[in-house]
């Protein structure tokens, strides 16, 4: 199965926004008209679960974090998502 990778336009706008905004949704919206509209529905669920579920995202992991998002059926993907959570959260915990 050949899986839809993130693309590098939509990868640099995400981290761009959440970088100025603060939040992935926020910097979803902060970028919102660089976006194509056929790519919405996708990258605003992304910028969602990504600040509700995951907690962050950056440049060395938001690519794995795409995969898991959108092929949740594939164990390998799920189990990096989980662990990559587990991380943010034990840094956010340090830092709070």
């Amino acid at each position: 199965m050949k899986y839809k990778q993130i693309s590098e336009r939509n990868q640099d706008l995400l981290l761009m926004g959440a970088k100025i905004t603060g939040t992935f949704v926020e910097g979803y919206y902060y970028n919102e008209e660089l976006f194509y509209v056929d790519e919405y529905a996708d990258m605003i669920s992304f910028a969602t679960w990504i600040d509700n579920i995951i907690g962050g995202a950056g440049p060395a992991n938001i690519k794995q974090l795409w995969l898991g998002f959108m092929y949740p059926e594939n164990d390998s993907f799920s189990v990096a998502c989980k662990e990559i959570q587990t991380r943010i959260q034990e840094i956010k915990s340090y830092t709070s």
